[in-house]
């Protein structure tokens, strides 16, 4: 019984050892996978290279317009998303403070939330309308060129 013992235990090492490499090989080769899958698309901008749009809004053709002139530049950019508000609010707070504007006011009327910011030569209103299953967001900016030349006039 004794050399059967000691027969089996090395064995059974042997094979817990086994074990435990190919459990750490299998593992780190799916830990590899996830990485490839949590790959997401980044935020972006649009008409403007200091508004930042997040990637869970989609840009709408219907009633957007842009506007490019020798004088000024102005465009009104709609999107359509399911989103949280409050979280959109405060994406748009933060980034837009990144991108050096200054947040002019807050205000929220019934379903409808308003930012107004502005910068030396430019200004820009961002309307969020909580309508039924999804977020139309409503971005109009305006930047004036040459400001330098309108303070002399």
């Amino acid at each position: 019984m004794r050399s059967f013992i000691k027969f089996l235990l090395p064995l059974m090492l042997v094979g817990a050892l086994a074990a435990c490499t190919t459990t750490s090989t299998s593992s780190s080769s799916g830990s590899d996978q996830p990485a490839a899958q949590n790959y997401q698309e980044p935020d972006y901008y649009l008409d403007f290279d200091d508004i930042m749009i997040p990637k869970e809004i989609e840009y709408q053709n219907e009633g957007s317009y842009k506007l490019d002139n020798t004088k000024f530049r102005a465009s009104i950019m709609k999107f359509k998303g399911r989103v949280e508000i409050p979280e959109l609010v405060q994406y748009f707070i933060n980034n837009m403070t990144k991108d050096n504007w200054t947040l002019v006011s807050n205000n929220k009327a019934s379903s409808v939330q308003f930012l107004t910011f502005e910068k030396y030569n430019k200004s820009c209103v961002i309307e969020i309308d909580d309508t039924f299953a999804s977020a139309t967001t409503t971005i109009f900016a305006v930047e004036v060129k040459d400001a330098g030349d309108l303070k002399k006039k």
